[in-house]
């Protein structure tokens, strides 16, 4: 049988023995791997509004908010499909091809792009592939820029 003596003891050298043989348990959170440069080493202070605005297109699209999404789009849209560039012209044009430029790779592509990892260079931020690109407008505001569809 243990009293409370014994018990604080116990816990002590279960809580202070690490450190006093010299060993420090640390607690690390997993550092998700790259490939490449990030938006944070391109921009600081983008990264976060980055990450947001990639969250909110990950939730519009998984929620099938075509209007949501038409609204994150800066017009005309420069739009890669079927092997030419063609220009959306505004919102309701984008919801009424939305099938056709949101495909399941393309869906994919947003679903699985890890915020910590968005690319970013001069010409804006890149999810994906390639498959989408954003970019912070003069009022701050950031909006889709180029959707590229990579399938047939």
């Amino acid at each position: 049988m243990c009293d409370a003596r014994s018990t604080i003891v116990l816990i002590s050298l279960a809580v202070f023995a690490p450190v006093i043989s010299g060993i420090a348990v640390v607690a690390q959170t997993p550092k998700t791997k790259c490939d490449g440069s990030t938006v944070e080493n391109f921009s600081p202070s983008l990264a976060p509004r980055a990450r947001a605005f990639l969250a909110d297109l990950q939730a519009s699209v998984k929620a099938d908010d075509r209007q949501r999404v038409a609204m994150m789009c800066r017009f005309p849209l420069r739009v890669w499909l079927d092997g030419r560039v063609r220009r959306v012209r505004n919102q309701s044009e984008l919801v009424k091809d939305y099938d056709r430029v949101f495909t399941s790779s393309m869906k994919k592509a947003i679903a699985s792009q890890i915020p910590e990892c968005l690319f970013a260079n001069w010409q804006g931020v890149m999810i994906g592939r390639g498959e989408v690109w954003f970019e912070e407008e003069k009022n701050g505001s950031l909006e889709i820029k180029t959707l590229n569809v990579m399938e047939p």
